[in-house]
């Protein structure tokens, strides 16, 4: 309990100050490994413990709704960093409490505005959860956001319930595969494996959605999604998240109104 207490004091203090970063994690085209994008990624950089992930902090965050103001320094640096690139586009992170507040939308566009970023090189990772919980608000939220350039992704797809039946009602632009199906393409479940990625593209591909796989770690994982029909990727075969944006390769926009 003493420790608990300790960390929701320390979130206090680092929400005051500069403790929390935006890390970024490449996104790149698997033919050629031309950077399209990258996905920000929250870290703490913690006075006594260093570089933290959200798994150390989030659920004393989410309990003291601390981890709501994180969530909204991260999406200002984020702005901040589109209005000063070029380039690809930064996708964020978005928690279903988020989807509660009818003014999510309109606060993340003013946000925008603000940093002078061009809303189209947002994009908004969003899980099933929320197109469960909160269908109809989501809804109109998503097509207020895409109707100003801010496009949504669903993360760790296949793992859930819900998407198959939502998916055609939801302004969706990509599909992120989870990694644990990416991994399982090198094991002893690489049937399963591959066969729910070629049901993922399949259903993808008939609703003109992109599809990235998450969490290719190897050339052997990258061949096998690219055989599978997989055009994007992430992993730390092309980079671990790091401060700044990937340079010294190619950039490509994908800018889909």
């Amino acid at each position: 309990a003493m420790r608990i207490l300790d960390l929701e004091a320390d979130l206090r203090r680092a929400i005051n100050g500069d403790g929390f970063v935006a890390f970024y994690q490449p996104i790149v085209r698997l033919s050629d490994r031309s950077v399209v994008g990258h996905e920000a990624l929250l870290r703490w950089s913690h006075s006594s413990s260093g570089l933290l992930t959200p798994a150390s902090f989030v659920n004393v965050g989410e309990n003291s709704s601390l981890i709501e103001e994180v969530d909204w320094l991260v999406y200002a640096q984020v702005a901040d960093r589109i209005a000063h690139t070029s380039g690809g586009y930064i996708s964020v992170n978005v928690s279903p409490r988020h989807f509660r507040d009818s003014a999510f939308a309109d606060r993340l566009l003013r946000l925008l505005e603000k940093a002078k970023a061009d809303p189209r090189r947002l994009r908004i990772e969003i899980t099933e959860v929320a197109l469960l919980e909160e269908a109809p608000r989501v809804l109109n939220m998503l097509k207020h956001l895409r109707g100003h350039g801010v496009l949504a992704q669903l993360d760790d797809f296949g793992t859930g319930f819900s998407a198959l039946s939502y998916l055609h009602r939801f302004p969706i632009e990509c599909l992120k595969i989870d990694q644990s199906f990416i991994a399982g393409l090198g094991s002893e479940t690489r049937v399963e494996s591959e066969a729910v990625v070629r049901a993922i593209q399949a259903l993808a591909g008939s609703l003109g959605i992109h599809t990235v796989a998450e969490g290719i770690e190897n050339v052997h994982q990258q061949r096998l999604v690219r055989e599978l029909g997989c055009t994007l990727g992430q992993g730390y075969l092309y980079g671990r998240p790091l401060p700044e944006l990937v340079e010294g390769v190619q950039v490509e926009e994908i800018l889909v109104g």
